[in-house]
Protein backbone atom coordinates (compact mmCIF):
# COMPACT_ATOMS: atom_id res chain seq x y z
CA UNK A 1 0.00 0.00 0.00
CA UNK A 2 1.01 3.59 -0.73
CA UNK A 3 0.23 6.69 0.38
CA UNK A 4 -1.30 8.18 -2.78
CA UNK A 5 -3.85 4.47 -2.63
CA UNK A 6 -4.97 6.08 0.96
CA UNK A 7 -6.13 8.75 -0.42
CA UNK A 8 -8.30 7.83 -2.98
CA UNK A 9 -11.91 7.39 -2.13
CA UNK A 10 -11.85 3.72 -2.20
CA UNK A 11 -8.56 2.72 -0.57
CA UNK A 12 -9.58 -0.98 -0.40
CA UNK A 13 -9.70 -1.19 -4.20
CA UNK A 14 -6.22 -1.57 -5.90
CA UNK A 15 -7.47 -1.74 -9.03
CA UNK A 16 -8.78 0.95 -11.45
CA UNK A 17 -12.34 2.03 -10.78
CA UNK A 18 -13.92 3.22 -14.20
CA UNK A 19 -17.76 3.96 -15.28
CA UNK A 20 -17.91 3.23 -18.82
CA UNK A 21 -21.70 2.76 -18.57
CA UNK A 22 -22.02 5.37 -16.25
CA UNK A 23 -25.09 7.88 -17.21
CA UNK A 24 -23.73 10.98 -16.44
CA UNK A 25 -23.44 14.43 -18.54
CA UNK A 26 -25.10 17.88 -20.07
CA UNK A 27 -24.26 19.68 -23.02
CA UNK A 28 -25.73 22.80 -24.41
CA UNK A 29 -25.66 23.60 -28.64
CA UNK A 30 -26.53 26.94 -29.90
CA UNK A 31 -26.89 27.63 -33.85
CA UNK A 32 -28.20 29.61 -36.00
CA UNK A 33 -29.09 27.74 -39.47
CA UNK A 34 -29.34 29.06 -43.51
CA UNK A 35 -30.82 27.11 -46.03
CA UNK A 36 -31.48 27.89 -49.51
CA UNK A 37 -32.81 25.83 -52.00
CA UNK A 38 -33.67 26.25 -55.78
CA UNK A 39 -36.25 23.21 -56.94
CA UNK A 40 -35.85 21.54 -60.18
CA UNK A 41 -36.96 24.01 -62.58
CA UNK A 42 -35.19 24.17 -66.19
CA UNK A 43 -33.25 21.15 -65.35
CA UNK A 44 -31.63 23.08 -62.81
CA UNK A 45 -31.38 22.15 -58.51
CA UNK A 46 -29.52 23.67 -55.90
CA UNK A 47 -28.98 23.58 -52.28
CA UNK A 48 -26.83 25.21 -49.58
CA UNK A 49 -26.94 25.19 -46.29
CA UNK A 50 -24.78 27.03 -43.58
CA UNK A 51 -24.28 26.57 -39.78
CA UNK A 52 -23.26 29.19 -37.33
CA UNK A 53 -22.88 27.19 -33.76
CA UNK A 54 -21.09 26.40 -30.38
CA UNK A 55 -21.42 23.20 -28.83
CA UNK A 56 -20.23 23.07 -24.88
CA UNK A 57 -20.45 19.54 -22.95
CA UNK A 58 -19.26 17.64 -20.20
CA UNK A 59 -19.95 14.69 -21.34
CA UNK A 60 -17.18 14.04 -23.63
CA UNK A 61 -15.25 12.05 -21.06
CA UNK A 62 -15.79 8.43 -20.67
CA UNK A 63 -13.96 7.46 -17.12
CA UNK A 64 -11.10 5.12 -18.31
CA UNK A 65 -7.69 5.07 -16.68
CA UNK A 66 -5.46 7.93 -18.02
CA UNK A 67 -2.55 5.55 -18.64
CA UNK A 68 -4.91 4.12 -21.48
CA UNK A 69 -6.17 7.75 -22.48
CA UNK A 70 -7.23 8.23 -26.14
CA UNK A 71 -8.68 11.48 -27.25
CA UNK A 72 -10.59 13.28 -24.26
CA UNK A 73 -10.97 10.55 -22.17
CA UNK A 74 -9.76 9.81 -19.02
CA UNK A 75 -8.19 13.02 -18.63
CA UNK A 76 -9.74 14.33 -16.02
CA UNK A 77 -10.33 12.88 -12.47
CA UNK A 78 -14.07 11.14 -11.81
CA UNK A 79 -13.92 12.81 -8.59
CA UNK A 80 -13.41 16.68 -10.53
CA UNK A 81 -16.12 16.03 -12.60
CA UNK A 82 -16.85 19.92 -12.80
CA UNK A 83 -13.70 20.46 -14.82
CA UNK A 84 -15.01 18.52 -17.98
CA UNK A 85 -17.30 20.98 -18.79
CA UNK A 86 -15.83 23.26 -22.02
CA UNK A 87 -15.90 23.17 -25.67
CA UNK A 88 -16.57 19.70 -27.31
CA UNK A 89 -14.09 17.40 -28.67
CA UNK A 90 -16.24 17.68 -32.19
CA UNK A 91 -17.74 20.81 -32.03
CA UNK A 92 -17.28 22.64 -35.72
CA UNK A 93 -18.16 26.05 -35.38
CA UNK A 94 -18.85 27.20 -39.02
CA UNK A 95 -20.06 24.91 -41.61
CA UNK A 96 -20.64 25.37 -45.38
CA UNK A 97 -22.56 23.05 -48.08
CA UNK A 98 -23.82 23.38 -51.63
CA UNK A 99 -24.89 21.30 -53.82
CA UNK A 100 -25.95 21.27 -57.13
CA UNK A 101 -27.81 19.13 -60.38
CA UNK A 102 -27.78 20.54 -63.60
CA UNK A 103 -29.33 18.79 -66.81
CA UNK A 104 -27.07 19.96 -69.79
CA UNK A 105 -30.03 22.20 -72.28
CA UNK A 106 -28.92 19.80 -75.36
CA UNK A 107 -31.28 17.07 -76.69
CA UNK A 108 -35.18 16.66 -77.21
CA UNK A 109 -36.60 19.13 -75.61
CA UNK A 110 -34.16 20.62 -74.44
CA UNK A 111 -33.08 24.81 -75.63
CA UNK A 112 -30.18 23.49 -77.97
CA UNK A 113 -30.06 20.18 -79.99
CA UNK A 114 -33.44 19.73 -79.80
CA UNK A 115 -33.76 16.88 -82.23
CA UNK A 116 -34.25 13.08 -82.17
CA UNK A 117 -32.54 10.35 -83.77
CA UNK A 118 -28.88 10.00 -83.49
CA UNK A 119 -27.90 13.42 -82.60
CA UNK A 120 -29.78 13.14 -79.64
CA UNK A 121 -28.14 9.92 -79.06
CA UNK A 122 -25.22 11.84 -78.81
CA UNK A 123 -25.90 15.06 -77.53
CA UNK A 124 -29.15 14.82 -75.01
CA UNK A 125 -29.19 13.22 -71.52
CA UNK A 126 -26.04 14.61 -69.95
CA UNK A 127 -26.25 15.67 -66.48
CA UNK A 128 -23.43 17.59 -64.04
CA UNK A 129 -23.71 16.94 -60.19
CA UNK A 130 -21.21 18.45 -57.37
CA UNK A 131 -20.65 18.78 -53.61
CA UNK A 132 -18.65 20.97 -52.17
CA UNK A 133 -18.66 21.41 -48.32
CA UNK A 134 -16.06 23.40 -45.99
CA UNK A 135 -15.78 23.21 -42.51
CA UNK A 136 -13.96 25.01 -39.37
CA UNK A 137 -11.30 22.69 -37.28
CA UNK A 138 -12.13 20.79 -33.89
CA UNK A 139 -10.48 21.98 -31.04
CA UNK A 140 -7.33 20.49 -30.05
CA UNK A 141 -6.63 19.11 -26.70
CA UNK A 142 -3.44 19.36 -24.70
CA UNK A 143 -1.88 17.18 -22.55
CA UNK A 144 1.69 16.87 -21.00
CA UNK A 145 3.85 13.94 -21.20
CA UNK A 146 5.82 14.80 -18.43
CA UNK A 147 3.15 14.38 -15.46
CA UNK A 148 4.52 13.28 -12.11
CA UNK A 149 0.95 12.20 -10.73
CA UNK A 150 0.43 9.23 -8.86
CA UNK A 151 -1.36 6.74 -11.18
CA UNK A 152 -4.18 5.89 -8.71
CA UNK A 153 -5.94 9.64 -9.17
CA UNK A 154 -6.60 8.45 -12.62
CA UNK A 155 -5.90 11.92 -14.41
CA UNK A 156 -3.64 13.55 -17.19
CA UNK A 157 -1.99 16.54 -16.84
CA UNK A 158 -3.96 19.41 -18.61
CA UNK A 159 -1.54 22.33 -19.37
CA UNK A 160 -2.99 25.85 -19.90
CA UNK A 161 -1.78 28.42 -22.47
CA UNK A 162 0.62 31.40 -21.35
CA UNK A 163 0.40 35.07 -22.67
CA UNK A 164 2.77 34.03 -25.09
CA UNK A 165 1.78 33.30 -28.95
CA UNK A 166 0.77 29.48 -28.83
CA UNK A 167 1.36 29.56 -32.82
CA UNK A 168 5.07 28.87 -33.81
CA UNK A 169 3.78 29.29 -37.47
CA UNK A 170 0.72 30.07 -39.95
CA UNK A 171 -2.00 26.98 -40.10
CA UNK A 172 -2.50 28.72 -43.85
CA UNK A 173 1.30 28.28 -44.41
CA UNK A 174 1.88 25.08 -42.31
CA UNK A 175 5.29 23.72 -43.05
CA UNK A 176 4.73 20.11 -41.72
CA UNK A 177 8.57 19.78 -41.10
CA UNK A 178 8.51 22.10 -38.16
CA UNK A 179 6.49 22.66 -35.34
CA UNK A 180 3.14 23.87 -35.04
CA UNK A 181 3.02 25.13 -31.94
CA UNK A 182 5.47 26.87 -29.41
CA UNK A 183 6.48 24.11 -26.63
CA UNK A 184 7.15 27.50 -23.81
CA UNK A 185 3.37 28.75 -24.78
CA UNK A 186 2.08 26.31 -21.90
CA UNK A 187 2.01 26.10 -18.62
CA UNK A 188 5.19 23.58 -16.83
CA UNK A 189 6.92 23.21 -19.89
CA UNK A 190 10.07 23.20 -18.50
CA UNK A 191 12.05 20.06 -17.77
CA UNK A 192 10.54 19.52 -14.67
CA UNK A 193 7.10 19.40 -15.96
CA UNK A 194 4.22 18.28 -14.03
CA UNK A 195 4.95 17.44 -10.27
CA UNK A 196 1.59 16.28 -8.36
CA UNK A 197 -0.58 18.84 -10.09
CA UNK A 198 -2.88 18.18 -13.13
CA UNK A 199 -2.68 21.68 -14.44
CA UNK A 200 -5.16 24.35 -14.95
CA UNK A 201 -5.83 24.17 -18.61
CA UNK A 202 -9.61 23.35 -19.64
CA UNK A 203 -9.97 19.53 -21.41
CA UNK A 204 -10.11 21.64 -24.91
CA UNK A 205 -8.45 24.63 -25.82
CA UNK A 206 -9.61 27.19 -28.21
CA UNK A 207 -7.00 26.63 -30.64
CA UNK A 208 -8.46 24.76 -33.23
CA UNK A 209 -6.85 22.09 -35.77
CA UNK A 210 -7.08 22.48 -39.84
CA UNK A 211 -10.34 22.79 -41.48
CA UNK A 212 -12.00 20.77 -43.90
CA UNK A 213 -12.63 21.35 -47.52
CA UNK A 214 -13.46 18.93 -50.07
CA UNK A 215 -15.49 18.62 -53.66
CA UNK A 216 -17.33 15.83 -55.58
CA UNK A 217 -18.32 15.78 -58.89
CA UNK A 218 -20.11 13.76 -61.23
CA UNK A 219 -21.29 13.50 -65.05
CA UNK A 220 -23.43 10.93 -66.07
CA UNK A 221 -25.36 10.52 -69.45
CA UNK A 222 -28.39 9.04 -69.77
CA UNK A 223 -29.18 7.37 -72.85
CA UNK A 224 -32.90 5.88 -73.24
CA UNK A 225 -32.68 2.60 -76.03
CA UNK A 226 -36.69 1.60 -75.82
CA UNK A 227 -39.38 2.69 -73.67
CA UNK A 228 -38.02 0.21 -70.57
CA UNK A 229 -34.58 0.28 -71.62
CA UNK A 230 -31.71 2.14 -71.07
CA UNK A 231 -27.97 3.03 -70.51
CA UNK A 232 -26.41 5.57 -68.27
CA UNK A 233 -23.01 6.24 -68.17
CA UNK A 234 -21.42 7.76 -64.81
CA UNK A 235 -18.33 9.50 -63.98
CA UNK A 236 -17.76 10.17 -60.44
CA UNK A 237 -14.59 12.12 -58.87
CA UNK A 238 -14.36 12.20 -55.54
CA UNK A 239 -12.14 15.35 -53.77
CA UNK A 240 -11.79 15.84 -57.55
CA UNK A 241 -8.87 18.19 -56.99
CA UNK A 242 -6.99 16.18 -54.49
CA UNK A 243 -7.44 18.72 -51.69
CA UNK A 244 -5.79 17.85 -48.49
CA UNK A 245 -6.75 18.39 -44.95
CA UNK A 246 -4.24 17.96 -42.16
CA UNK A 247 -5.19 16.15 -38.66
Amino acid sequence: PTVAQALVPYPQYCGALTSQTENAGNSTYHSFQLKAEKRMANGFWFLGSYSLSKLISDGNNVQTVAETWAGVQGAISPYERHRNKAISDDDVPQALSLTLVYQLPFGPGKRFVNKGGVVNKVAGGWEFESIYRVTEGVPFGFRSSNCDVPGQFQSACIPSITGNNAWAQSKSNFEPSSPLFNASAFQNSGPSGFQFNTGSGPVMSGLRGFGFHNQDIAIFKNTQITERLGVQFRAEFFNAWNWHSYG
